[in-house]
């Protein structure tokens, strides 16, 4: 793994169009503490949409997607200036993606730490509207305590299978166990927590899944998949090495039958049953989360 530590010029980046930009309650920012992401190497390497972005470059672009990691080295120093300069009203509007094209809690964040000082801004500006952070590593168990001190926080895990067998198959990937895990611990503690099952891989069957899910403690599950998640109707993911490796990987119709399952088991008073762009974006601001189950 080739790392370097890099001072940028800015970590806020605007979403004006695109996935995050669309839905019923889109994001207003994203935040990458990190350019590159050292689970590139595993199975949500293969399909990962960020690698086919023309922003991803390293080295000259010599870099394979997975093989280099950049540290921002002052992200949370720029969060830190940028919120502080914010009037309060322009605060309260902060919707955040954390992160879009980059897990915050890759292996390097454990030395690291960039995503843990993002947090520890975060907390002491509790007057923003949504932080979501989006992750598929039980490494974020570590910081469970911050962000309960985060009052507009979500811990949005990604379990796309309950199938370590078939991750292992492929490239690998966390332990499906230990982040069914984190959500239930998270949950347990008071923190807000959602499951994307983005994308939407091979399961055992429906119902195991689907129940491992509904009794994860999640406040919300998203389900999406390589076609409808990758931004380009699943151009971008035809030329991957997911495609090239798995004959029908834009066969859908085993998302839409979890997803069809969820719906009809899910309290809707416990449990917000969501599909792709929409669930990602369907959080509502906080003077409308009433709807929300426990909110």
């Amino acid at each position: 793994m080739q790392t370097t530590s890099k001072d940028v010029k800015s970590i806020l980046t605007p979403q004006r169009n695109g996935f995050l930009a669309a839905g019923p309650y889109p994001f207003t920012h994203a935040l990458s503490a990190y350019l590159g992401c050292g689970f590139g190497q595993t199975t949500c390497g293969m399909y990962c949409y960020a690698q086919f972005l023309p922003n991803w470059t390293f080295g000259g672009g010599g870099a394979a997607w997975g093989e280099a990691v950049q540290v921002k080295s002052n992200a949370a120093e720029l969060l830190d200036r940028a919120l502080g300069k914010m009037k309060p009203e322009t605060r309260r509007k902060l919707r955040i993606f954390m992160s879009s094209t980059t897990d915050p809690y890759q292996p390097l964040e454990r030395k690291h730490q960039a995503t843990r000082q993002c947090l520890e801004v975060f907390a002491r500006y509790p007057d923003l509207d949504l932080l979501v952070v989006q992750t598929r590593s039980p490494l974020v168990e570590r910081d469970l305590p911050l962000l309960r001190q985060i009052p507009y926080a979500w811990l949005s895990m990604t379990i796309e299978t309950d199938d370590q067998t078939y991750l292992k198959r492929l490239r690998g990937g966390p332990a499906l166990a230990a982040r069914r895990e984190v959500v239930r611990t998270a949950s347990e503690s008071g923190i807000k927590a959602q499951i994307t099952v983005s994308p939407c891989l091979p399961f055992s069957s429906v119902e195991a899944f689907g129940q491992s899910l509904l009794t994860s403690g999640a406040r919300r599950i998203v389900v999406d998949t390589v076609v409808d998640g990758d931004g380009s109707g699943g151009r971008r993911t035809s030329h991957s090495t997911y495609a090239a490796t798995v004959p029908d990987w834009s066969e859908t119709s085993d998302a839409h039958k979890l997803y069809a399952y969820l719906q009809t088991q899910a309290n809707p008073h416990t449990c917000e049953i969501a599909w792709s762009n929409a669930g990602f974006n369907g959080i509502p601001p906080i003077n409308q989360r009433h709807t929300l189950p426990h909110m």
